[in-house]
């Protein structure tokens, strides 16, 4: 079946997160990505745990591309870049701004070789600004942007780091979406276009409370917050549900008194108006964690109080979604093979087309594993030439200890 993107050829010279994404997407979607390593790998191949030498974290976000390794700080090196940028459509960077002008690769130097070449850059801050030299990792964004901060205010605690990298995924979905809107823009005008995408720029988009607190006024306790209402709960079986409902309707409200068999709250003078309800969630969120406590799961919960009117999910680990009936009906999860007879399964694409293939190509290669045919292929290097490249540490590769062994 025809992927949407196969008549594009991606150089992926992204590590870490925020880039690979955007690539990885790229690849789902059919375009042919190659990574381009430097001669000590993508640092989260170094991440534990492993499966046959290949960290999952890894995987997630660089399955399906071909792997090179290329010093491109030596000349040598820059040249072969530069001599394989002209079959490309997108050329993806993720170092701090002034790096690829430092390594000869900018984007002036990608056009004269290539006058139709995207490059699709991201940074933490964005070029040409004040903090453009600075670096940044998603937990220093979190709590550049914002996020760090709200989240504690609403939580009422001290400010904590978030686990989860959202600043990093978040821009790797934006530079996808750029990236491709230059790639329509270049079929209109035949021109290279240089596409830059800021973590810190993506972190405020993605915050649908940011508009809000530029007000002045604080979006975690006014009518937002009242929407936002979502207490977890502990069930009877121990478990925890998370539950959603309105309470800035009256509907949503009288939904959940009825099914709590209190009518009384109705007249409860901390519970009559809306804005009463939003000021006292608290009390209320301790008269359903009574009411939830009596329940054995979340589905139970939801047809008590009403499929309308409220959302009960339970609270589970990823593990636990992916034995789930609907992971599968969904494949929601791909396994990917390390080739040294393990699988890692990661998340699939979100997207399903009709008529045509956009997901993940279920592999994953070793830094360097594709150096001779990607080389071969693109500059008809010779076997002999090649030999020379890796002698002189100009190419490199490093594969795992299954693949020494064969």
């Amino acid at each position: 079946m025809e992927k949407p993107l196969s008549d594009l050829l991606v150089l992926d010279l992204t590590r870490a997160l925020a880039g690979p994404i955007c690539g990885r997407l790229l690849s789902d979607l059919g375009a042919r990505v190659i990574k381009i390593e430097p001669p000590d790998g993508d640092l989260t191949r170094l991440l534990v745990p492993r499966v046959d030498g290949m960290s999952p974290y890894f995987t997630q976000y660089n399955a399906g591309k071909e792997c090179i390794s290329i010093d491109l700080h030596s000349d040598t090196g820059r040249e072969i870049f530069l001599q394989l940028v002209p079959r490309a459509d997108i050329v993806l960077e993720n170092y701090r701004p002034g790096v690829m002008t430092r390594l000869g690769i900018d984007f002036e130097t990608l056009r004269e070789v290539n006058p139709q070449i995207i490059m699709g850059s991201v940074s933490g801050w964005g070029h040409d600004n004040s903090r453009s030299a600075q670096g940044a990792f998603a937990s220093a964004i979190h709590a550049e942007a914002g996020l760090t901060e709200m989240v504690a205010r609403r939580r009422g605690d001290v400010p904590q780091n978030d686990p989860v990298s959202h600043s990093d995924t978040c821009t790797g979905l934006h530079a996808l979406g750029a990236v491709l809107a230059a790639v329509h823009l270049r079929g209109r005008t035949g021109e290279a276009q240089r596409v830059e995408v800021s973590m810190a720029e993506s972190t405020l988009m993605v915050n649908d409370l940011a508009a809000i607190e530029m007000t002045g006024e604080d979006p975690t306790i006014g009518f937002k917050g009242g929407q936002n209402w979502s207490p977890v709960l502990r069930m009877a079986n121990g478990r925890y549900v998370n539950i959603t409902t309105d309470i800035t309707t009256n509907d949503g409200f009288r939904y959940m008194i009825e099914a709590m068999e209190r009518p009384d709250l109705a007249e409860d003078p901390r519970f009559a108006l809306i804005e009463d309800r939003v000021v006292n969630r608290e009390a209320l969120t301790e008269l359903l964690a009574e009411f939830v406590a009596t329940f054995e799961d979340a589905a139970s919960v939801e047809l008590a109080i009403g499929p309308g009117a409220v959302i009960a999910a339970e609270v589970r680990s990823v593990t636990e979604l992916a034995s789930t009936e609907w992971a599968e009906e969904r494949g929601a999860f791909v396994d990917v093979e390390t080739g040294g007879g393990g699988v890692i399964s990661v998340p699939q694409s979100p997207w399903r087309f009709a008529g045509a293939d956009a997901g993940l190509e279920p592999s994953i290669g070793y830094r360097g594993q594709h150096n001779r045919e990607v080389l071969k292929e693109f500059l008809h290097l010779s076997s002999e030439e090649l030999d020379e490249l890796e002698s002189n540490e100009v190419i490199s590769s490093r594969p795992p200890r299954w693949a020494q062994d064969k």
